[in-house]
């Protein structure tokens, strides 16, 4: 297995922020002075993931100030990032990228052992236990752990789900090749699709394995409510020795 590539896909309005949102792109949304995608940045460097690439949609600007003189890091712009979906800005970002590759949502804070079990099996979509933090997106599985849908309803399906979405999913060289194929099909009709549709219609041809982290402490930010339940209940865990790295390496 070859050295992964990590995409971190940015690119969206964020309009479930209100006012912070249209002033701060959801991923650059800062706690105790540390940006979500930088501490993403960080957690990977952590992991032995140092190519990282950003796509950007929504306010591109900010990040260009951000991380136009971090080493590894390239940006990607997607320039219908208004008038499409997610799959669509994940799909500008793997241009000229064969994998193996980890696609991490912007909007995300995590314990960086998110990460271990993907990097170690070379693919696969990572799952939490229940977070009760609002707006969930529930996976099921077969037998064996492989995906088999995903969906904001718990009863989407007559078995129970086998977790929840974190927003990082590992791919092989093989896999991203398929993904293309699947992912262009799709957006033929929908540009607005977002990539978890992508990834269960893949999956339904290749046994795509969802290791299950049932105590992860990790959140997503679409709003005010989420980012308060996250500062006071992930981001101790999710940051810990991150800031304090970032202000040392600032000096």
């Amino acid at each position: 297995m070859g050295e992964f590539t990590a995409l971190i896909v940015a690119a969206g309005l964020g309009v479930r922020m209100g006012a912070r949102g249209r002033l701060t792109p959801k991923g650059l949304i800062a706690l105790d002075g540390l940006p979500l995608v930088r501490a993403s940045v960080m957690h990977l460097a952590a992991r032995g993931v140092e190519r990282v690439r950003i796509v950007t949609g929504h306010l591109s600007e900010l990040y260009q100030q951000e991380f136009s003189a971090t080493p590894g890091v390239e940006l990607i712009h997607n320039p219908d990032y208004a008038t499409t979906g997610s799959l669509r800005s994940m799909m500008t970002g793997l241009a000229g990228l064969d994998g193996p590759l980890l696609v991490l949502e912007s909007d995300i804070m995590y314990e960086p052992r998110a990460l271990d079990p993907l990097i170690a099996a070379g693919s696969g979509m990572v799952l939490s236990g229940p977070t009760g933090a609002g707006d969930e997106v529930y996976v099921w599985t077969d037998a064996a752990g492989n995906l088999v849908d995903m969906s904001k309803q718990a009863d989407h399906r007559s078995d129970a789900p086998r977790g929840e979405l974190v927003g990082i999913t590992a791919f092989t060289a093989a896999h991203v090749a398929a993904f293309r194929g699947t992912a262009e099909a799709l957006l033929a009709d929908r540009p607005k699709l977002d990539y978890e549709a992508g990834v269960v219609a893949f999956a339904q041809d290749t046994d795509f394995h969802c290791p299950l982290i049932p105590d992860l402490a990790w959140a997503e930010v679409d709003d005010e409510q989420m980012l308060a339940h996250a500062r006071e209940h992930v981001w101790p865990r999710a940051s810990a020795g991150l800031v304090e790295a970032a202000r040392r390496k600032a000096i």
